[in-house]
């Protein structure tokens, strides 16, 4: 299975099957590492073909359905590479991560090959002390957290951008504040629905700027209240054509390159906004979370709680040559992190 002649490389793509934030993040950062002379060894245990369709998979990449498998081949690999699964964690108990997953990363090292770890964040930065991660992780060749609050409560690492800035058109390319006539807004289906001043809100936002509500779900679960939503606020539900995520990429992405702006409580719905030049507005029951992850790009100036949104509509217009060079600084920082993670990968060929 192995030859000296290349180098391999194990990651876990897996994340939440209906959740396009999930594929686009690891596809982002699957896409930083690849490079000539190495055999990627790829699980994706459990996941739909509406899932892998979002991943930048090639032929000769190695494809598992079982961890088991998986952790095998790493140990019997010389020298292999592991790259850590970045996205959300949250860990429990007194160490992380647990020894069946330190083990096989553990011996990457020492075996002269290397750790990858980037592109992390808590779900609670506050639940979590610098004593609950292994020392393997502090032994990474890079180590990088997505947001600065989780960071600093695991006490050590970097600070870089998630990987979905990654993506998404070149600034220059995208449509004026003049040709977007509409304003996008996604909900997360298992949070508070929004009060009746929410609702006047937006609806007054939409009037402000003159735009057109939509309502879309990049996350399958969140559909039905898109529809609730699209209903409340006298907007329209722009349906994906399928749940692929392939398709679900180009359909929203369609529908943010056209908006002025993103109204969302989903940290990847406000991201991939971003990305196509739609201003983010995080608005959410609990705002922490995509506060962290904004600010980690500099655009988390119009982010917070539901009863905060109506404050942030006059404060658009100011913002919007903003998010231009603060797009244009986020993807340095991450393709910064991907010249490191060259690097690394490179110094145990």
């Amino acid at each position: 299975m192995h030859s000296h002649h290349a180098q391999d490389v194990f990651v876990n793509l897996g994340g939440q099957d209906d959740n396009l934030g999930d594929s686009v993040l690891r596809a982002a950062y699957f896409e930083a590492a690849r490079g000539e002379g190495r055999r990627f060894h790829v699980l994706l245990e459990g996941r739909s073909s509406d899932y892998v369709s979002g991943l930048p998979l090639a032929p000769d990449d190695v494809i598992y359905t079982k961890r088991s498998v998986w952790v095998a081949a790493s140990n019997e690999a010389p020298r292999p590479v592991q790259l850590f699964e970045a996205g959300e964690i949250n860990p429990r108990g007194p160490r992380f991560p647990g020894e069946d997953r330190s083990a096989p990363l553990r011996r990457a090292i020492d075996s002269g090959g290397a750790l990858i770890v980037a592109g992390l964040g808590l779900r609670t930065p506050a639940e979590s002390t610098p004593s609950q991660f292994d020392q393997v992780l502090r032994d990474a060749a890079v180590i990088s957290w997505r947001d600065a609050g989780s960071r600093d409560a695991a006490g050590f690492g970097d600070v870089a951008p998630d990987w979905a800035f990654a993506y998404g058109p070149h600034t220059a390319d995208w449509a004026d504040s003049g040709s977007r006539p509409l304003l996008a807004v996604t909900l997360r289906f298992d949070r508070p629905w929004p009060d009746e001043a929410w609702l006047e809100a937006v609806r007054a936002l939409a009037e402000r700027t003159s735009t057109r509500v939509v309502t879309v779900a990049q996350v399958a679960r969140d559909a039905p209240r898109a529809v609730r939503l699209a209903e409340a606020l006298g907007g329209e539900y722009l349906v994906a054509p399928s749940t692929r995520h392939s398709d679900l990429d180009a359909h929203v992405r369609g529908v943010f390159g056209k908006s002025l702006a993103i109204v969302s409580d989903r940290a990847h719905g406000l991201i991939i906004g971003a990305t196509e030049g739609a201003y983010p507005i995080g608005s959410a029951a609990d705002p922490q979370k995509i506060s962290r992850l904004l600010a980690s790009a500099g655009l988390s100036d119009l982010v917070g709680s539901y009863d905060q949104l109506a404050e942030f509509g006059p404060q658009l217009e100011q913002r919007l040559s903003g998010l231009a060079p603060a797009m244009d600084h986020a993807r340095t920082e991450v393709a910064g992190l991907g010249l490191r993670i060259q690097a690394a990968m490179r110094a145990v060929a």
